[in-house]
């Protein structure tokens, strides 16, 4: 699996988009297929804009659920800088759709991001949002230690 995140649309009507979300550091991973309301992708894309516009910037996306009683997954991205010289990560947590016998899989990873990987992922989602595209990508970058 290719180190960031991975948005892959499955399926979209006029209510809702069925989307893949996958999630790898190069030493964990997971995916998990969420549902969206229509215009959902879009809001994500203005959450996310900008980021870091400082080094205490912190911005937290929610998508799909982590309610059982819902259909699909959920994924929670916290994106935020761990210095002054704005080094940033993406603190996810990924948790599968209950399996037929109500078992979840989940997986919690920080994936390393840089400003202009977050700027490319912006406008991939817009274009997501719209129909003119069907996956959006967040890079992730070589860890600084």
């Amino acid at each position: 699996m290719e180190t960031g995140f991975h948005f892959k649309v499955l399926y979209r009507d006029n209510d809702l988009v069925k989307l893949r979300v996958s999630a790898s550091n190069s030493s964990f991973g997971g995916e998990a297929d969420v549902y969206l309301g229509t215009g959902q992708l879009g809001e994500v894309a203005t959450q996310v804009q900008g980021f870091p516009k400082s080094v205490s910037d912190t911005r937290e996306v929610m998508l799909g659920s982590f309610d059982p009683e819902s259909a699909g997954g959920g994924v929670s991205m916290r994106l935020y800088c761990v210095d002054r010289s704005g080094h940033a990560y993406v603190e996810t947590k990924i948790e599968s759709d209950r399996d037929s016998a109500g078992r979840v899989q989940s997986a919690t990873l920080l994936v390393p991001i840089e400003a202009t990987a977050v700027d490319s992922f912006v406008d991939e989602l817009h274009r997501l949002d719209t129909g003119t595209a069907t996956t959006a990508c967040l890079r992730a970058t070589v860890a600084v230690h």
